[in-house]
Protein backbone atom coordinates (compact mmCIF):
# COMPACT_ATOMS: atom_id res chain seq x y z
CA UNK A 1 0.00 0.00 0.00
CA UNK A 2 2.94 2.37 1.05
CA UNK A 3 4.72 1.75 -1.96
CA UNK A 4 1.49 2.21 -4.07
CA UNK A 5 1.33 5.86 -2.54
CA UNK A 6 5.16 6.47 -3.24
CA UNK A 7 4.26 5.75 -7.01
CA UNK A 8 1.36 7.12 -7.09
CA UNK A 9 2.99 10.59 -5.20
CA UNK A 10 5.71 10.51 -7.74
CA UNK A 11 3.83 10.44 -10.56
CA UNK A 12 2.08 13.40 -9.66
CA UNK A 13 5.41 15.12 -8.81
CA UNK A 14 6.35 14.25 -12.30
CA UNK A 15 3.40 15.10 -14.80
CA UNK A 16 3.42 18.80 -12.15
CA UNK A 17 7.14 19.42 -12.69
CA UNK A 18 6.17 19.33 -16.68
CA UNK A 19 4.85 23.05 -16.18
CA UNK A 20 7.52 24.47 -14.15
CA UNK A 21 9.13 26.10 -16.97
CA UNK A 22 6.16 26.76 -19.51
CA UNK A 23 5.89 30.36 -19.07
CA UNK A 24 9.93 30.81 -18.47
CA UNK A 25 10.19 32.39 -21.66
CA UNK A 26 9.66 36.13 -20.61
CA UNK A 27 11.90 35.35 -17.42
CA UNK A 28 15.46 36.80 -19.44
CA UNK A 29 13.70 40.19 -19.98
CA UNK A 30 16.06 41.40 -17.54
CA UNK A 31 18.94 40.92 -19.80
CA UNK A 32 17.46 43.48 -22.67
CA UNK A 33 19.11 47.16 -21.67
CA UNK A 34 22.61 44.70 -21.63
CA UNK A 35 21.83 42.92 -24.59
CA UNK A 36 21.28 46.63 -26.14
CA UNK A 37 24.47 47.66 -24.79
CA UNK A 38 26.86 44.60 -26.79
CA UNK A 39 24.81 44.90 -29.95
CA UNK A 40 24.47 48.42 -30.56
CA UNK A 41 23.66 47.79 -34.46
CA UNK A 42 20.71 45.83 -33.15
CA UNK A 43 17.59 47.32 -33.86
CA UNK A 44 15.73 48.07 -29.96
CA UNK A 45 12.78 46.28 -31.39
CA UNK A 46 14.64 43.37 -32.39
CA UNK A 47 16.34 42.69 -29.27
CA UNK A 48 13.49 43.22 -27.52
CA UNK A 49 11.30 40.54 -29.21
CA UNK A 50 13.97 38.26 -27.64
CA UNK A 51 10.81 38.14 -25.01
CA UNK A 52 7.85 37.74 -27.40
CA UNK A 53 9.55 35.11 -30.06
CA UNK A 54 8.97 32.04 -28.08
CA UNK A 55 5.38 33.08 -28.11
CA UNK A 56 5.40 33.01 -32.03
CA UNK A 57 7.26 29.30 -32.40
CA UNK A 58 4.95 28.35 -29.31
CA UNK A 59 1.48 28.86 -30.85
CA UNK A 60 2.51 27.16 -34.15
CA UNK A 61 3.74 23.58 -32.30
CA UNK A 62 1.30 23.86 -29.57
CA UNK A 63 -1.03 23.11 -32.85
CA UNK A 64 1.16 20.59 -34.44
CA UNK A 65 1.78 18.50 -30.95
CA UNK A 66 -1.18 16.34 -31.47
CA UNK A 67 0.26 15.37 -34.48
CA UNK A 68 3.45 14.78 -33.64
CA UNK A 69 2.09 12.59 -30.12
CA UNK A 70 -0.24 10.23 -32.72
CA UNK A 71 3.52 9.64 -34.21
CA UNK A 72 5.61 9.02 -30.95
CA UNK A 73 3.08 8.86 -28.02
CA UNK A 74 2.73 11.27 -25.45
CA UNK A 75 5.92 10.25 -23.01
CA UNK A 76 8.37 10.88 -26.11
CA UNK A 77 6.32 14.07 -27.25
CA UNK A 78 6.99 15.49 -23.78
CA UNK A 79 10.80 14.19 -23.57
CA UNK A 80 11.28 15.90 -27.26
CA UNK A 81 9.74 19.18 -26.38
CA UNK A 82 11.92 19.51 -23.13
CA UNK A 83 14.82 18.64 -24.61
CA UNK A 84 14.22 21.42 -27.54
CA UNK A 85 13.29 23.70 -25.32
CA UNK A 86 16.45 23.38 -23.01
CA UNK A 87 18.69 23.16 -26.17
CA UNK A 88 17.30 26.35 -27.21
CA UNK A 89 17.28 28.16 -23.74
CA UNK A 90 20.99 27.67 -22.69
CA UNK A 91 22.26 28.56 -26.56
CA UNK A 92 22.93 32.47 -25.52
CA UNK A 93 25.18 31.24 -22.65
CA UNK A 94 27.48 30.28 -24.99
CA UNK A 95 26.98 32.13 -28.28
CA UNK A 96 28.23 35.74 -29.20
CA UNK A 97 26.47 35.79 -32.16
CA UNK A 98 23.18 37.57 -32.40
CA UNK A 99 21.62 35.87 -35.47
CA UNK A 100 22.47 32.69 -33.05
CA UNK A 101 20.63 34.06 -30.35
CA UNK A 102 17.94 34.92 -32.09
CA UNK A 103 17.26 31.37 -33.51
CA UNK A 104 17.84 29.74 -30.14
CA UNK A 105 14.61 31.32 -29.14
CA UNK A 106 12.35 30.17 -31.48
CA UNK A 107 14.03 26.80 -30.68
CA UNK A 108 12.85 27.37 -27.23
CA UNK A 109 9.24 28.48 -28.11
CA UNK A 110 9.02 25.26 -30.35
CA UNK A 111 9.93 22.89 -27.70
CA UNK A 112 7.91 24.43 -25.03
CA UNK A 113 4.73 24.46 -27.75
CA UNK A 114 5.66 20.43 -28.32
CA UNK A 115 4.76 19.70 -25.01
CA UNK A 116 2.82 22.68 -23.32
CA UNK A 117 -0.89 20.87 -23.84
CA UNK A 118 0.46 17.69 -22.49
CA UNK A 119 1.00 19.69 -19.02
CA UNK A 120 -2.40 19.58 -18.99
CA UNK A 121 -3.88 16.51 -20.93
CA UNK A 122 -1.56 13.90 -18.70
CA UNK A 123 -3.65 15.19 -15.68
CA UNK A 124 -6.76 13.61 -17.31
CA UNK A 125 -4.62 10.81 -18.34
CA UNK A 126 -3.80 9.37 -15.14
CA UNK A 127 -6.29 11.08 -12.82
CA UNK A 128 -10.10 11.95 -12.73
CA UNK A 129 -12.73 13.14 -9.79
CA UNK A 130 -11.30 15.16 -7.08
CA UNK A 131 -8.07 14.14 -7.63
CA UNK A 132 -8.21 15.35 -11.35
CA UNK A 133 -9.55 18.96 -10.12
CA UNK A 134 -6.93 19.40 -7.61
CA UNK A 135 -4.16 18.55 -9.94
CA UNK A 136 -5.40 20.71 -12.12
CA UNK A 137 -5.21 23.52 -9.71
CA UNK A 138 -1.68 22.66 -8.61
CA UNK A 139 -0.78 22.34 -12.41
CA UNK A 140 -1.49 26.64 -12.45
CA UNK A 141 0.59 26.78 -9.30
CA UNK A 142 3.25 25.28 -10.39
CA UNK A 143 3.20 27.25 -13.67
CA UNK A 144 2.94 30.14 -11.82
CA UNK A 145 5.74 29.25 -9.14
CA UNK A 146 8.07 27.90 -12.03
CA UNK A 147 7.91 31.46 -13.66
CA UNK A 148 8.48 33.32 -10.62
CA UNK A 149 11.08 31.41 -9.55
CA UNK A 150 12.84 31.65 -13.06
CA UNK A 151 12.84 35.53 -13.10
CA UNK A 152 14.08 36.17 -9.57
CA UNK A 153 16.86 33.72 -10.40
CA UNK A 154 17.39 35.41 -14.15
CA UNK A 155 17.68 38.96 -11.75
CA UNK A 156 20.33 37.12 -9.64
CA UNK A 157 22.15 35.69 -12.44
CA UNK A 158 22.26 39.11 -14.53
CA UNK A 159 24.75 40.87 -12.13
CA UNK A 160 27.41 38.61 -12.87
CA UNK A 161 27.11 38.82 -16.84
CA UNK A 162 23.91 38.67 -18.75
CA UNK A 163 24.63 35.56 -20.53
CA UNK A 164 24.08 33.64 -17.05
CA UNK A 165 20.58 34.82 -17.17
CA UNK A 166 19.85 31.84 -19.80
CA UNK A 167 21.21 29.30 -16.95
CA UNK A 168 17.58 29.34 -15.64
CA UNK A 169 16.90 27.21 -18.39
CA UNK A 170 19.18 24.14 -17.07
CA UNK A 171 16.17 23.36 -14.67
CA UNK A 172 15.03 21.83 -17.52
CA UNK A 173 17.28 19.61 -17.35
CA UNK A 174 16.03 17.78 -13.79
CA UNK A 175 12.63 17.59 -15.55
CA UNK A 176 13.65 15.38 -18.43
CA UNK A 177 15.27 13.16 -16.11
CA UNK A 178 12.27 13.00 -14.29
CA UNK A 179 9.86 11.94 -16.98
CA UNK A 180 12.35 9.45 -18.40
CA UNK A 181 12.10 8.14 -15.61
CA UNK A 182 8.72 8.32 -13.79
CA UNK A 183 5.80 8.74 -16.55
CA UNK A 184 4.69 5.77 -17.92
CA UNK A 185 4.91 4.22 -21.23
CA UNK A 186 1.70 5.65 -23.09
CA UNK A 187 -1.20 3.61 -22.10
CA UNK A 188 -2.83 3.45 -25.31
CA UNK A 189 0.55 2.32 -27.17
CA UNK A 190 -0.45 -0.41 -27.83
CA UNK A 191 -3.99 -0.24 -28.95
CA UNK A 192 -3.29 2.58 -31.44
CA UNK A 193 -1.28 -0.14 -33.71
CA UNK A 194 -5.15 -0.98 -34.05
CA UNK A 195 -6.48 -0.46 -37.35
CA UNK A 196 -10.27 0.75 -36.11
CA UNK A 197 -8.12 3.28 -33.09
CA UNK A 198 -5.85 5.04 -35.99
CA UNK A 199 -8.94 5.49 -38.02
CA UNK A 200 -10.13 7.64 -35.24
CA UNK A 201 -10.12 11.63 -36.12
CA UNK A 202 -9.89 13.93 -33.87
CA UNK A 203 -12.87 16.64 -33.46
CA UNK A 204 -14.15 19.34 -31.62
CA UNK A 205 -18.12 20.45 -30.18
CA UNK A 206 -19.58 23.42 -29.21
CA UNK A 207 -17.90 23.04 -25.27
CA UNK A 208 -14.39 23.04 -26.98
CA UNK A 209 -15.68 26.05 -28.96
CA UNK A 210 -17.39 28.13 -25.99
CA UNK A 211 -14.19 27.21 -23.43
CA UNK A 212 -11.72 28.56 -26.32
CA UNK A 213 -13.93 31.65 -26.77
CA UNK A 214 -14.10 32.18 -22.94
CA UNK A 215 -10.50 31.56 -22.82
CA UNK A 216 -9.64 34.17 -25.29
CA UNK A 217 -12.33 37.09 -23.88
CA UNK A 218 -10.75 36.75 -20.48
CA UNK A 219 -7.00 36.75 -21.82
CA UNK A 220 -7.57 40.10 -22.79
CA UNK A 221 -9.12 41.22 -19.91
CA UNK A 222 -6.26 39.72 -17.91
CA UNK A 223 -3.36 40.69 -20.18
CA UNK A 224 -5.03 44.43 -20.16
CA UNK A 225 -4.51 44.35 -16.21
CA UNK A 226 -0.46 43.98 -16.93
CA UNK A 227 -0.37 46.22 -19.34
CA UNK A 228 -2.37 48.96 -18.66
CA UNK A 229 -1.46 49.38 -15.16
CA UNK A 230 1.36 50.75 -15.64
CA UNK A 231 0.52 53.69 -17.57
CA UNK A 232 -2.72 54.06 -14.81
CA UNK A 233 0.84 54.80 -12.08
CA UNK A 234 2.43 56.61 -14.25
CA UNK A 235 -0.24 59.18 -15.46
CA UNK A 236 -2.01 59.09 -11.39
CA UNK A 237 1.82 60.21 -10.11
CA UNK A 238 1.87 57.23 -7.94
CA UNK A 239 4.14 57.38 -5.36
CA UNK A 240 7.31 54.76 -4.99
CA UNK A 241 5.95 53.89 -8.67
CA UNK A 242 8.85 51.79 -8.89
CA UNK A 243 7.46 48.96 -6.72
CA UNK A 244 5.28 48.01 -9.57
CA UNK A 245 7.28 45.12 -10.75
CA UNK A 246 7.86 43.98 -7.15
CA UNK A 247 3.88 43.79 -6.69
CA UNK A 248 3.61 41.94 -10.40
CA UNK A 249 5.58 39.40 -8.42
CA UNK A 250 3.08 38.92 -5.13
CA UNK A 251 0.46 38.86 -7.47
CA UNK A 252 1.87 35.98 -8.86
CA UNK A 253 3.01 34.29 -5.82
CA UNK A 254 -0.54 34.72 -4.45
CA UNK A 255 -2.03 33.08 -7.23
CA UNK A 256 0.07 30.42 -7.20
CA UNK A 257 -1.66 29.67 -3.87
CA UNK A 258 -4.92 29.97 -5.51
CA UNK A 259 -4.05 27.27 -7.50
CA UNK A 260 -3.18 25.30 -4.83
CA UNK A 261 -6.80 25.60 -3.25
CA UNK A 262 -8.51 25.42 -6.21
CA UNK A 263 -10.04 22.00 -5.72
CA UNK A 264 -11.58 22.96 -2.25
CA UNK A 265 -12.80 26.31 -3.79
CA UNK A 266 -14.15 24.22 -6.76
CA UNK A 267 -15.81 21.82 -4.36
CA UNK A 268 -18.01 24.75 -2.65
CA UNK A 269 -18.95 26.73 -5.63
CA UNK A 270 -19.28 23.90 -8.15
CA UNK A 271 -20.72 25.47 -11.38
CA UNK A 272 -20.76 28.80 -10.48
CA UNK A 273 -16.69 28.70 -10.30
CA UNK A 274 -16.52 30.75 -13.21
CA UNK A 275 -19.02 33.07 -13.04
CA UNK A 276 -17.89 34.07 -9.59
CA UNK A 277 -14.76 33.97 -10.99
CA UNK A 278 -15.89 36.87 -13.66
CA UNK A 279 -17.24 38.81 -11.14
CA UNK A 280 -14.60 39.28 -8.76
CA UNK A 281 -12.51 40.16 -12.45
CA UNK A 282 -15.29 42.98 -13.24
CA UNK A 283 -14.78 44.25 -9.25
CA UNK A 284 -10.96 43.85 -10.02
CA UNK A 285 -11.37 46.42 -13.05
CA UNK A 286 -13.45 48.80 -11.34
CA UNK A 287 -11.05 48.93 -8.04
CA UNK A 288 -7.79 49.24 -9.85
CA UNK A 289 -8.21 53.47 -10.91
CA UNK A 290 -9.58 54.11 -7.62
CA UNK A 291 -7.00 53.16 -5.41
CA UNK A 292 -4.24 55.89 -4.22
CA UNK A 293 -1.29 53.28 -2.80
CA UNK A 294 1.07 50.76 -4.21
CA UNK A 295 -0.22 49.04 -1.35
CA UNK A 296 -3.85 49.01 -2.11
CA UNK A 297 -2.74 48.41 -5.71
CA UNK A 298 -0.75 45.45 -4.74
CA UNK A 299 -3.70 43.98 -2.92
CA UNK A 300 -6.21 44.23 -5.52
CA UNK A 301 -3.88 42.65 -8.24
CA UNK A 302 -3.17 39.86 -5.84
CA UNK A 303 -6.93 39.61 -6.29
CA UNK A 304 -6.92 39.30 -10.07
CA UNK A 305 -4.88 36.78 -9.56
CA UNK A 306 -6.19 34.29 -7.42
CA UNK A 307 -9.44 34.75 -9.66
CA UNK A 308 -6.97 33.17 -12.73
CA UNK A 309 -5.90 30.78 -10.71
CA UNK A 310 -9.43 29.61 -10.06
CA UNK A 311 -10.57 30.39 -13.52
CA UNK A 312 -8.35 28.73 -15.86
CA UNK A 313 -8.04 25.43 -13.70
CA UNK A 314 -11.91 24.94 -14.02
CA UNK A 315 -11.82 25.94 -18.11
CA UNK A 316 -9.41 22.89 -17.86
CA UNK A 317 -11.40 20.50 -15.29
CA UNK A 318 -14.72 20.87 -17.90
CA UNK A 319 -12.59 20.46 -20.98
CA UNK A 320 -10.75 16.88 -20.12
CA UNK A 321 -14.06 14.73 -19.68
CA UNK A 322 -16.07 17.01 -21.68
CA UNK A 323 -13.76 16.66 -25.34
CA UNK A 324 -14.91 14.08 -27.83
CA UNK A 325 -13.49 10.82 -27.52
CA UNK A 326 -9.71 11.12 -28.65
CA UNK A 327 -9.46 14.14 -28.48
CA UNK A 328 -8.32 15.67 -25.36
CA UNK A 329 -5.00 16.62 -26.81
CA UNK A 330 -6.73 18.79 -29.52
CA UNK A 331 -8.85 20.57 -27.19
CA UNK A 332 -6.30 21.51 -24.63
CA UNK A 333 -4.32 22.63 -27.57
CA UNK A 334 -6.72 24.68 -28.68
CA UNK A 335 -7.79 26.09 -25.22
CA UNK A 336 -4.19 27.45 -24.49
CA UNK A 337 -3.53 28.93 -28.08
CA UNK A 338 -6.67 31.00 -27.39
CA UNK A 339 -5.10 32.14 -24.18
CA UNK A 340 -2.23 33.15 -26.05
CA UNK A 341 -4.07 34.91 -28.82
CA UNK A 342 -5.91 36.62 -26.46
CA UNK A 343 -2.99 37.71 -24.51
CA UNK A 344 -1.61 38.91 -28.21
CA UNK A 345 -4.57 40.93 -29.28
CA UNK A 346 -5.54 42.42 -25.25
CA UNK A 347 -3.32 45.48 -25.97
CA UNK A 348 -5.71 46.12 -29.12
Amino acid sequence: MTKSKDKAGILKLTILSISLMLSAASAISVTLPMVKNQFPDIAPATVESLVTIPSFTMLIFILLSSFIVKGIGKKKTVMLGLTLAFVGGVIPVFATNFSVIYISRFILGAGTGIYNSLAVSLIGDYFDGETQQKMLGYQTAFATLGSSFATFLAGILVNVAWQYSYLIYFLTLPIVILVALFLPADKKEVSNQDAATNKQKQSVNFLIIFSCIMMFVFFILIMNIFTKTSTLVVELNYTNQGFLGTAFTISSLVGAIGGFVYGHVRSVLKQFTPVVALILIGVVYFLIPSVDSMLMLTVILSGGMLVVSIFIPYMYDILLPGAPENSTNLAISLAMVSCNLGAFSSPF
